[in-house]
């Protein structure tokens, strides 16, 4: 595959910053369970599980693109991020995984990144439900603490707002394409690009014009960045990806491939049907490539990540960093052809 140098740009740096943020996150662990809080030896070792599976949860491989936002939201200033910035990208990703924690559940998935969901670490059932609310419960105000920016508890609530919308669409019965975009609207553009790109512009003290650039970059870059996860949901390569390829199809997840594709029987014979076996399977997701369902979502997604490229390209008129608009083209270029 061929990237643009400025996707070839943001890859690189992107790879560069993992190690840089997972240190930190490391670290932020150690000193919390080293707090070993507890009235008594038992609760002590509850906690002590709850913080170790946290650590291990959010360390597993990953790009870390909403920690990199704000590193890079707070760099469009020419300023260097200093461990101001750096601890509230390490709140950015708690708060992330404590939402992927309740998403999981919801979703019934069984694996994140690789390794067991949270419900399942815990033993699947009630207790294992319980637990993956209160671990990404944890986790939230935790993270929150780290970030300490009221904007941003404003936009996890709308995060929220955009889940509920979600698990939501089934029940309505009758959705379309609006639904679909106004749920990654709500969820993925907010919380993914929006709100950690503007966390970092909030402490650098960058102007509502830049807010607004953002804006429009986020809202487009993040739909276009969810279109290519919901392809990768069916698509993907599990061992890349880190969780299953059939389960966005079994689940019946509201996605713009099911919307454009549920007018053939080998796709309404499959989705939202958990017993659906791997022959059956693999028809639907051929018919998915036959209706042309597939073709339409990468090119909805291209198009939508070339206008947050463009809307990135007018932070170069306000005489910006350079290097952080770069990082912004060459993401908005990057999200849209990853594999994982």
């Amino acid at each position: 595959m061929v990237h643009s140098k400025l996707a070839d740009f943001s890859r690189r740096k992107l790879k560069e910053f993992v190690p840089e943020i997972d240190a930190r996150i490391a670290k932020y662990f150690d000193e919390e369970i080293k707090t070993e809080f507890g009235f008594n030896s038992r609760q002590k070792k509850l906690v002590r599980q709850m913080l170790e599976h946290a650590r291990e949860y959010i360390l597993r491989p990953t790009k870390r693109l909403r920690a990199s936002f704000v590193y890079y939201g707070y760099k469009l200033s020419g300023k260097e991020p200093d461990e101001r910035v750096w601890r509230v990208a390490v709140g950015v990703e708690l708060v992330h995984a404590a939402l992927l924690m309740h998403d999981d559940f919801m979703d019934q998935d069984k694996a994140r990144r690789g390794g067991l969901a949270t419900h399942e670490y815990f033993g699947g059932g009630h207790y294992g439900e319980s637990m993956a609310v209160l671990v990404g419960d944890a986790l939230m105000f935790l993270g929150s603490e780290l970030v300490g920016d009221k904007s941003f508890f404003r936009a996890i609530a709308n995060t929220a707002y955009g889940q509920a919308y979600d698990v939501s669409l089934e029940k309505f019965g009758k959705w379309v394409e609006d639904d679909v975009l106004t749920v990654h609207k709500a969820k993925t553009a907010i919380y993914t690009y929006e709100n950690p790109l503007f966390i970092g512009a909030h402490l650098a003290g960058l102007s509502q014009k830049v807010l607004e650039i953002l804006h429009e970059y986020s809202m487009d870059g993040g739909v276009a960045f969810q279109l290519r996860d919901d392809v990768l949901g069916v698509f993907g390569d599990p061992k890349e990806t880190g969780k299953s390829a059939n389960s966005d199809l079994l689940q019946g997840k509201c996605t713009l491939l099911a919307l454009k594709s549920l007018n053939r029987p080998e796709v309404r014979k499959v989705w939202g049907n958990k017993n659906a076996s791997e022959w059956e399977i693999t028809a639907a997701k051929q018919a998915i490539k036959d209706s042309g369902s597939l073709e339409y979502s990468l090119n909805l997604m291209r198009k939508l990540a070339g206008r947050a490229a463009k809307s990135a390209s007018k932070l170069r008129e306000l005489k910006l960093n350079p290097e952080a608009i770069d990082y912004l083209q060459g993401i908005a270029e990057y999200m849209v052809e990853r594999e994982v």
